[in-house]
């Protein structure tokens, strides 16, 4: 039996998971997809019986489909073929290593879904993530994102005490690099709505965005706040995008501004209130001290901590009511030290210390026992 099993899809998921191994007490394999055993297809039966082919399919048409690419009909039989593949061989390794616990970054690549449909009943698993926080890892046993383990009810943070001596939530922002360079910043004006951009082809989008398909769509409900509303909006582009919106750009004027060059702290410090689909940007926010309001379905949407909009109609309303809203200081507190004492891991994986694995180690091995 293999004690952790880690999947890694990328070469810096590769070099992170054997560090794990290599520098802890952690015992385990690392694998490749392409160093998965062969298949064996007298098990095609049972293997397709227990998978959801639509929603696999589907979800990686609908990422196609964001980044413009063919997803026809003989996309789709290929698609399948791989699929079918990747089952039997993800299929053969788990007989083959006996798991105990499955370790993957995110979770939404359809490889880590074909493992995590096919894994035996008691068999954990362990979800890898950027940080929640500044300078912070995120590793949960339940999931990332809206998936996450954090808990959702007010009550909980109202009365939340941190133990003793344990870690405070930054409030210095980490910048995120740019694709562009040589952006010049902006002069802002003394009262606006910052909209931050997220990327189209990502899973917060494709996966926890149930009504706003991408950023042209935002940008249309920030124009709205704008004729609507009366209100000046600043939006940002996100770094990493690789979508450029010339056609939003030539729409901007007094009240409908681009502040691709400005300091994201320095948007959200200065502004009215954050308006979010569920971005990072609106974590941010609460570490700074920021009303929020968010779009679509982010695992912070907890009553008394942000507002929530679940249509066009309920965000120019909230808009609107602002800054009556109903946000309670005692709930955004508790959530805050919530995070950084007892959910985020101290430490990014990009540049992490012998400190750092022993931290995340001791986390995997409290939560494995947790779980049997």
């Amino acid at each position: 039996m293999t004690q952790f099993l880690f999947l890694a899809l990328a070469k810096h998921q590769n070099l992170y998971f054997k560090r794990l191994l290599d520098e802890t007490e952690l015992s385990g394999k690392v694998l490749l997809p392409g160093q998965m055993p062969l298949p064996r297809l007298w098990r095609l039966p049972a293997v397709i019986a227990r998978l959801d082919w639509s929603a696999l399919i589907e979800e990686k048409c609908q990422e196609r489909r964001v980044k413009r690419k063919y997803e026809g009909l003989i996309y789709r039989l290929l698609l399948r073929l791989e699929l079918a593949w990747m089952a039997l061989r993800v299929d053969a390794l788990l007989r083959r290593e006996r798991p105990a616990n499955l370790v993957m970054w995110n979770g939404s690549h359809r490889y880590c879904q074909l493992l995590l449909a096919l894994r035996p009943a008691d068999c954990g698993t362990f979800f890898f993530e950027n940080g929640l926080l500044p300078d912070t890892t995120t590793l949960d046993a339940k999931g990332v994102n809206y998936r996450n383990s954090v808990p959702r009810d007010s009550a909980f943070y109202r009365v939340y005490r941190a133990p003793e001596g344990a870690n405070e939530a930054s409030l210095e922002l980490i910048p995120r690099p740019s694709r562009n360079k040589n952006l010049q910043p902006i002069s802002l004006p003394e009262h606006y709505v910052f909209i931050p951009f997220q990327d189209d082809r990502d899973t917060q989008i494709r996966l926890f965005s149930p009504w706003i398909a991408d950023m042209r769509q935002l940008f249309a409900l920030g124009k709205r706040l704008a004729d609507e509303c009366g209100l000046t909006v600043v939006f940002k582009e996100h770094p990493s995008s690789r979508e450029r919106y010339p056609e939003l750009h030539a729409q901007a004027h007094d009240r409908l501004l681009f502040a691709n060059g400005n300091p994201t702290q320095e948007l959200i410090q200065n502004s009215d209130f954050v308006v979010t689909i569920n971005s990072t940007v609106g974590l941010e926010g609460l570490l700074l001290g920021k009303p929020v309001m968010t779009l679509g379905q982010a695992f912070f949407n907890i009553p008394g901590l942000v507002e929530h909009a679940e249509s066009d109609r309920e965000m120019l309303d909230l808009a609107k009511r602002f800054p009556r809203w109903s946000l309670e200081p005692q709930v955004r507190e508790g959530f805050l030290r919530y995070l950084a004492a007892e959910y985020c891991i101290k430490g990014g994986w990009r540049d992490a210390d012998a400190a750092q694995l022993k931290r995340v180690a001791q986390r995997m091995l409290m939560l494995s026992r947790s779980l049997t």
